[in-house]
């Protein structure tokens, strides 16, 4: 599972999905997004994965 903070551009997407703010992150697993595959903040994300199981890139 890989966890990506996203900036410029990419944030666009994650505003268009209902995620704002200046810590957004996309999440993936094997390419496919997980959960809702973005999350506003590090706690939004805790709550709905395991931190533990996030790979660095």
């Amino acid at each position: 599972m890989t966890a990506v903070r996203l900036t410029g551009a990419h944030r666009v997407l994650a505003e268009y999905a209902g995620v704002g703010g200046d810590s957004a992150f996309l999440v993936t697993r094997g390419g496919e997004l997980v959960g809702r595959g973005y999350y506003p903040s590090v706690e939004a994300l805790a709550e709905a994965v395991d931190l533990a199981e996030l790979h660095p890139v």
